[in-house]
C-alpha cells in the first residue's frame, strides 16, 4: 500500500514549478479570532469552512450569561448565532459549518430534551429532538453538508435501534439507516454535498468497519475486518465532497495508522510505529490539505499541517502564540481549508485561551499571500532526516 513521506520536526519547501526561480519557504501566520482576555472564559473546539468562516461555542465569564454559539465572519466580525438565554440551556459537543455558513450544533433544552439545531444569523431551527422525534438520545457531534443536510446518530425510543438521521429542519428527520438492518451504526463522521454519510458500524455477520451510504440501501465498505481479524479498531475520521474518506486503523500490535483515499487508492500517511505516539482529530480537505493533532513519543503535543503527501509540525505546546507559550491545543475534524489554513483551540501560559486561525504564507513576501491550493500544499521535505511511514 502506498505511503506518504513525512518529517514532523523539519522545515518545508514549496514544490517548485517551471516558472519558479527558487524554492520558497512556508511560514505560518496566526490570527486570534476570539480569546478570553475580555468577557469570554472558555471555548469549544472550532469548525472551519473554505470561505474562512469559523463556528465555535464560547462560555462567558459571568455564569448567568451562559454560552453563545459564534461564527467568525472576517476580521473583527463575530456573528452571534444563538445563546443560552432562551429555550437552549447549553451547547454540547462540537458545531459543524457548511460552505454557506450554516451551523449545526447539539444542545440541551429547558424541558430536559436534547436537540440538534441548524441555522445562521437568522437563528436556529430544529433538525431532531429526543422528545418530538421519538428518540432516547442524540449524539453530540452533528455534521452538515454544503446542501444544508444534517446527519447525526441517535437511538430510537420505540425499539432501542441505533439510527442515522438526516434532515434540514424543514420537516421531521428521515431515518437513513437503522441497526434493525445489516449494519449497526456506532458513530457518524461526516456527510458530503452528495448526501453521502460515512459511519463506523458492526454488521450482522460479525464484521466491523468504516462504511458510506447515500440512500441507506447501497452501502460501500471503506475498510472492514471480520470476527477475530488482525485489527483492533477502525474509525472514520473525515469525508470530503469528492467522496474521499480518511480513517484510522489500530492493528493487533496496537499501532495506529492513518489512511486516506483522497488521491485514489488507500494511502497511509502517518502511524505510531515511529515518532508519533497517539493521534487526535484529523481533517483532510478536497485538495488533500491536512491538519491533525498528535502526541510524539517524547511527549510533545502538536498540530501537523501540510498535505497528506508531506506535512510539518505547524505549532506545538511550548511554542509562543501572541507572545505567550502554548500550554494546550486541539483541533476538530472540520479544521482545514483547501488552501491549507487551519483553525484550532489553544490555551496559553498567561491563563488565557482562544480560537486561532493559521494560514500558510510564503516566507519573505511580507505575509498576507496565502499559499496556492494546488501547489502550496504539495510540500517537499528538506532532504535531511527524510523517512517513510
Amino acid at each position: 500500500m502506498p505511503v506518504a513521506r513525512f518529517l514532523p520536526l523539519a522545515g518545508l519547501l514549496l514544490a517548485a514549478t517551471a516558472t519558479t526561480a527558487a524554492h520558497a519557504q512556508v511560514d505560518w501566520e496566526y490570527t486570534a479570532l476570539a480569546d478570553s482576555s475580555a468577557e469570554l472564559a472558555s471555548f469549544g473546539v472550532p469548525a472551519l469552512n473554505n470561505a474562512g468562516q469559523v463556528a465555535f461555542v464560547a462560555t462567558f465569564d459571568d455564569p448567568d450569561e451562559g454560552q453563545a454559539l459564534y461564527r467568525y465572519d472576517g476580521p473583527g466580525v463575530l456573528t452571534v448565532i444563538a445563546t443560552t438565554d432562551g429555550a437552549v440551556t447549553g451547547f454540547v459537543g462540537r458545531p459543524a459549518i457548511n460552505a454557506a455558513g450554516l451551523v449545526a450544533v447539539a444542545a440541551t433544552l429547558d424541558n430536559g430534551s436534547t436537540s440538534v439545531l441548524v441555522g445562521g444569523s437568522g437563528g436556529l431551527v430544529t433538525v431532531a429532538n429526543t422528545q418530538t422525534s421519538g428518540l432516547t438520545s442524540l449524539d453530540a457531534n452533528p455534521f452538515i453538508s454544503d446542501a444544508g443536510v444534517v446527519a447525526v446518530r441517535g437511538v430510537r425510543a420505540s425499539d432501542g435501534a441505533r439510527v442515522i438521521l438526516t434532515g434540514t429542519g424543514a420537516a421531521a428527520p428521515a431515518v437513513l439507516l437503522a441497526s434493525t438492518g445489516l449494519y449497526d451504526p456506532l458513530r457518524v463522521a461526516g456527510i458530503n454535498d452528495d448526501g453521502m454519510v460515512v459511519f463506523d458500524a458492526t454488521t450482522s455477520a460479525g464484521a466491523a468497519g468504516v462504511y458510506t451510504t447515500a440512500d441507506g440501501s447501497t452501502v460501500t465498505t471503506v475498510t472492514e475486518t471480520g470476527p477475530g481479524g488482525p485489527v483492533q479498531q477502525q474509525r472514520a475520521l473525515d469525508l470530503d465532497n469528492n467522496g474521499a474518506v480518511t480513517w484510522l486503523v489500530r492493528d493487533d500490535l496496537g499501532i495506529d495508522r492513518l489512511y486516506t483515499n483522497a488521491s485514489g487508492g488507500p494511502v497511509q500517511f502517518a502511524n505510531t510505529a515511529g515518532a508519533f505516539d497517539t493521534f487526535g482529530d484529523v481533517s483532510v480537505a478536497e485538495s488533500a490539505a491536512v491538519a491533525f493533532r498528535a502526541q510524539l513519543d517524547l511527549g510533545l503535543n502538536a498540530i501537523f499541517a501540510g498535505s497528506t503527501r508531506v506535512y510539518e509540525q505547524a505549532t506545538a505546546v511550548g511554542d509562543r502564540l501572541d507572545g505567550f507559550a502554548i500550554t494546550a491545543l486541539d483541533i476538530g475534524s472540520q479544521a482545514v481549508t483547501n488552501t491549507g489554513a487551519f483553525t484550532f483551540r489553544a490555551s496559553r501560559v498567561n491563563d488565557t485561551s482562544g480560537i486561532y486561525l493559521a494560514v500558510p504564507v510564503l516566507a519573505g513576501d511580507g505575509g498576507g499571500s496565502a499559499v496556492d491550493p494546488f501547489t502550496g500544499i504539495l510540500l517537499l521535505v528538506v532532504a535531511a532526516g527524510r523517512r517513510r511511514c
